[in-house]
């Protein structure tokens, strides 16, 4: 009976040992086809664990880390929303730079060519998707090159905000605008016969240098931490972030 029980318990602690975790990320809109691809490489050694991600603007993400929200990871497509997370205590570690983005201008509309960033000045054009700048960095980063071209003021009539890159690449995407704003990861897969893009250039907005924090509620998970480490340091996550155009972060 004594040998029996020993059994049970080594069997237990054994169990406890391998029981799977979930836990729940917010990333921002920009990393949908990029952050899913590593996801899947990084679970294939962790098969018994989940990771649900929500893919919404850096700055509601960080919103709903304010308000409370169960969040274990939060990876965002700036530097500035997870320090903030971080400076307000919401946080127990500084955050982490893991990539650089890089703005683009597009269109699927065959008659807009957007290889070439002229195509602004097309007369033709009545609408540009632009993700809201309040609280999605590529939407700053598309202001300020607007701005850095004095085009702000001029092309402001012709501007059709997202909430969201998601939403605003959607509007080009479905044709409701005719080009728009957008991250080249969010393209640089896309197969569409008639997608043009052109790279805004790097010297006319703030770098967009993307970082991660694990906020208080994920402090103690160790799948959190796993998964960010492996984003941070893994060859092959680093690997995929260049395949989706994304350059390495500026420390």
């Amino acid at each position: 009976m004594l040998k029996l029980a020993q059994s049970a318990f080594i069997a237990c602690i054994l169990c406890v040992g391998s029981i799977a975790e979930e836990i729940n990320v917010l990333a921002a809109a920009s990393l949908k086809y990029v952050l899913e691809d590593i996801k899947a490489e990084f679970l294939k050694t962790h098969k018994t664990d989940k990771i649900q991600v929500s893919y919404i603007s850096s700055g509601k993400a960080y919103a709903q880390i304010q308000n409370g929200s169960p969040t274990h990871l939060f990876i965002a497509a700036d530097t500035s929303y997870p320090q903030k997370v971080y400076d307000e205590k919401l946080a127990p570690n500084q955050p982490q730079n893991y990539a650089k983005g890089k703005l683009i201008l597009f269109s699927v509309n065959p008659a807009f060519n957007a290889s070439n960033i002229n195509v602004l000045s097309d007369s033709k054009v009545m609408d540009i998707a632009m993700p809201n700048p309040k609280v999605a960095p590529y939407g700053r980063a598309a202001q300020e090159f607007l701005q850095s071209q004095n085009l702000d003021k001029t092309l402001a009539p012709k501007l059709r905000i997202g909430e969201s890159i998601g939403q605003a690449t959607t509007y080009v995407l479905q044709g409701s605008s005719e080009i728009g704003f957008s991250a080249l990861s969010m393209v640089i897969k896309d197969k569409s016969a008639n997608l043009t893009y052109t790279l805004i250039d790097e010297g006319t907005y703030t770098p967009i240098n993307q970082a991660l924090i694990i906020p208080n509620y994920g402090a103690n998970s160790a799948l959190a931490k796993a998964f960010a480490d492996y984003i941070l340091t893994s060859e092959v996550a680093q690997k995929i972030f260049q395949d989706y155009g994304y350059d390495k972060a500026d420390k």
